[in-house]
């Protein structure tokens, strides 16, 4: 056992560098991939890399049209309130329909029919009921199309537990509380931390959608700018950093579920991600 244990020691560290160096390689080959590409158009149409990265200093410094720090922040807000209200209905529903035979029955259908509306349809019906907002149609774009997603992932765990754990708690006289505590939360931790690495990423989409024609500010309305102006490498520009600060978001969040959860054997689709990311 000894034997083994240090050997996996010595061989994990060789796993993870030739992991990082093959990332890495991937990600040189995009960029060189990208300046080549970058050569057969207009520079405003698709820039180089030294013109995008100048792009994007002019974004980040303020010396363009518009200021990123207002536009950029009340994106997040958005994004962090369809996410969150999202969130918490969709666990909330997602548990009950895995818990309950009846809500499981009744409400899978209408689930799926308001998951297959898409992200324009609820951002122009927002805007017919509520107007041009700040926050609410943005935010009530991004409720609508995450909700679903969440509810499916938690119902397909809430479903998962192991009904003779839950028998076996009953059989001792656990509590309601109790039972949450030790049998269902932990079950469902792992799919409620890969549901928040998803439902995070797809909120962005969704509001840079929504912010074209439901608000009066925000990233996708100075996208929106760009693309009536033919500036396809503003809106690059623009897009960008918001695409790197959620990347960066989710790459925590996944490090985090990883060493919460290191000491399960890693399922074949969870294998699957790490080796395509």
């Amino acid at each position: 056992m000894a034997n083994w244990t240090n050997d996996h020691e010595v061989i994990a560290p060789r796993i993870n560098n030739r992991t990082v160096f093959v990332r890495l390689g991937g990600l040189g080959l995009v960029l060189v991939g990208w300046q080549l590409l970058s050569l057969a158009f207009n520079p405003n149409q698709f820039p180089g890399l030294g013109l995008l990265a100048a792009d994007v200093y002019e974004v980040l410094s303020g010396s363009g049209r518009y200021d990123p720090i207002p536009n950029y922040g009340i994106t997040i807000v958005r994004i962090l309130l369809g996410f969150g209200a999202a969130m918490i209905v969709g666990t909330t529903v997602g548990i009950l329909m895995g818990t309950n035979e009846f809500l499981d029955k009744y409400l899978t259908t209408p689930v799926m029919i308001i998951m297959s509306f898409p992200a324009l349809i609820w951002a122009f019906l927002g805007v017919l009921w509520f107007g041009l907002t700040t926050y609410l149609v943005p935010a009530f774009t991004i409720f609508m199309i995450v909700t679903p997603y969440v509810i499916v992932n938690v119902w397909e765990g809430a479903k998962d537990v192991d009904s003779e754990l839950v028998e076996m708690a009953t059989t001792f006289d656990a509590s309601t509380a109790q039972l949450w505590q030790e049998v269902y939360l932990p079950h469902l931790r792992p799919y409620l931390l890969s549901t928040i690495r998803i439902a995070f990423s797809l909120s962005w989409k969704i509001s840079l959608v929504a912010e074209i024609f439901g608000t009066t500010s925000g990233v996708g309305l100075i996208v929106d700018y760009h693309y009536q102006t033919f500036q396809a490498n503003m809106i690059i520009a623009w897009a960008l950093p918001m695409m790197v600060l959620i990347f960066g978001a989710e790459r925590l969040l996944r490090m985090y579920e990883q060493r919460l959860f290191e000491w399960r054997p890693a399922t074949e689709s969870e294998t699957l991600e790490e080796s395509a990311i």
